[in-house]
Formats: C-alpha cells, sequence, structure tokens
C-alpha cells in the first residue's frame, strides 16, 4: 500500500490544492492543510470493521481538524453532546485528540472504496471534511455561489426523488416529499426503531442551501450525562473504526432525548457527488449496527 498510498496523497493534495485560500504540504507521508480558520492533517491507516464488519480491516483516510486562534478543548461531554456537536455541519468535536492535544479537534473519517466509490464520492468526502470541518461552531454559514448551489440542489432533489422504496437488506421510505424522505433501515440487527431523514434545504441553518442527513436512534436513556457519554462513544467509533458509512458528521443529542448522527454538506457539492442522498441512505444500516453495539457493550 505504499506506492499506492502515497499517490492517493498526491491526488488529494492536487484536489485540495484548488480551493482558494488552502496551503498543502507533505510531511512524513501526511497532508498538511492549512487554512483561514482551520488546520488539518490528513493520514492513511487500517482500521477495524465493528458491527457487521467486525473482524475485518479497512484502508481509511483519517482527516484530523484543529481550529486556529486561542479556543481551549470542551472538556465537558455535556458541551460536546448539547451545543457543540450540534452546530458541526461537518467533523466531530471528540473527546481526546491525537497526542493529548489541547485543542478543539474534529475528526472525519472515509474508508478507500469499502463504504462509498472512491473517484466518485469518496475523495470529495475528504475534501469537504478539511474545508467544511468546525467553519460553523463560530461563526455564520457562509452563502456558496448561487449558481453552483441552486445545480447542486436541483441535482438533489433528482436523487431523492428516484430512490426506490424498498432496497431489499437496505431501507424502506416510510414518507417522501419532494425535497425530502425519512426511511427505516432493513435488513440489520438490532436497529429497529431507528430513522433516516435526507432532505434538500434552501435555508440550513449550518450551511445555507444543503443537503441535511439525520440518523435519529430510538431513545434507550432519559439521563442527561448519560447519552453525552454515549455520543462522545459513538464519535471517537466512528473515528477510529469503520462503521461501514463514512463518518464526515457526528453525534449529538436532540430535545427529545435521542442519540443523532448528523451531517449538513453545502449545495455547491451536489454536481460533483449526485448519488450522495443515496449513498448515506444506503449506509445508514451498518451505522445504526454499529451504534446498537456501543450501546450493547455499555449496558
Amino acid at each position: 500500500m505504499v506506492d499506492s498510498g502515497l499517490a492517493l496523497l498526491e491526488e488529494l493534495a492536487e484536489l485540495l490544492e484548488r480551493e482558494p485560500d488552502t496551503r498543502v504540504a507533505m510531511n512524513d507521508r501526511m497532508l498538511q492543510v492549512q487554512r483561514e480558520q482551520t488546520s488539518s492533517d490528513i493520514r492513511l491507516r487500517r482500521v477495524h470493521g465493528v458491527g457487521v464488519d467486525a473482524g475485518v480491516r479497512y484502508p481509511a483516510v483519517d482527516v484530523s481538524t484543529t481550529l486556529n486562534g486561542n479556543i481551549t478543548a470542551p472538556s465537558n461531554p455535556r458541551m460536546r453532546a448539547y451545543r457543540l456537536n450540534p452546530q458541526c455541519a461537518i467533523g466531530a468535536v471528540q473527546s481526546r485528540a491525537p497526542g493529548g492535544v489541547e485543542a478543539v479537534v474534529l475528526g472525519s473519517r472515509i474508508c478507500i472504496d469499502s463504504e462509498v466509490p472512491w473517484s466518485a464520492t469518496g475523495r470529495h468526502l475528504v475534501r469537504l471534511a478539511v474545508t467544511d470541518a468546525g467553519g460553523h461552531l463560530f461563526v455564520d454559514c457562509v452563502a456558496g455561489e448561487r449558481t453552483l448551489a441552486r445545480a447542486g440542489m436541483g441535482v438533489w432533489r433528482n436523487s431523492i426523488q428516484g430512490i426506490r422504496p424498498t432496497e431489499t437488506d437496505g431501507w424502506r421510505v416510510l414518507r417522501r416529499t419532494a425535497d425530502s424522505l425519512w426511511a427505516q433501515p432493513l435488513g440489520w440487527p438490532g436497529v429497529r426503531g431507528a430513522r433516516i431523514g435526507i432532505a434538500v434545504q434552501g435555508n440550513n441553518a449550518r450551511v445555507g442551501r444543503g443537503l441535511e442527513y439525520r440518523l435519529e436512534m430510538p431513545a434507550t436513556d432519559t439521563d442527561a450525562e448519560a447519552l453525552a457519554a454515549y455520543c462522545d462513544a459513538l464519535n471517537q467509533q466512528e473515528w477510529e473504526t469503520a462503521t461501514g458509512a463514512p463518518h464526515i458528521g457526528a453525534w449529538s443529542v436532540t430535545e427529545a432525548g435521542q442519540c443523532c448522527y448528523r451531517a449538513s454538506v453545502p449545495a455547491r457539492l451536489g454536481r460533483r457527488m449526485p448519488d450522495l442522498p443515496r449513498q448515506l441512505l444506503a449506509t445508514s444500516g451498518a451505522r445504526a449496527n454499529a451504534a446498537m453495539a456501543v450501546q450493547a457493550m455499555r449496558d
């Protein structure tokens, strides 16, 4: 994987260098990316599968992003679960930073060709994790280029309408509108009660125009501290292992007291990743199963 790994990093470097105000450097087989508000490290590693993928190791791209400036790390699980991660569009504020770094660290992880196709989607998700992680925590959302955003929203609306009502061992659509759908995962052990929501939104609080993805788990606890600890464990698992779904969002607690995985993708990327709504739907069952495995270990 040495030569192929180097080629993949070079591919990502070329992709990221197209972004404005972005500096990319290769250092010790790792990409270091500097932007105005964030600094990101991109590494290749092998991760263990969990849930339905237990016992298998997968090559993955790990993205670790810190916020520039005098920002201290949130040491309180409730702060992460109830305030910070609900505000994140992309990436999850982690409970443990690599090497004990005292900073706000957001983690993302995309496996290579085992969850979503790498060339069509995976590499663009890595790019998204670098350019958008943390950007919505302390500043208002920035509207993208309007023509691209409108086109992207149209592409994703068409994708949502093209999703089959039922996919064996995949999902069942419960409700669909012109801009959204709600579904439940099928064929995976231990995910009864989970719900998937996908919507194209023109006024998303985190990204403006974009695609909102949600996976809501059934309520299992009413204790706020326990729910916050559960979300911490889920975000750590998503970053460090292969859950069967690309990790670009964050687990947090909803107002109804449910653990929910959420990601908000700017509409400017709709034409680059036209199949993203279906891909997020198709991998939701594996993510829910991996989340239930964490809950089982905690019980």
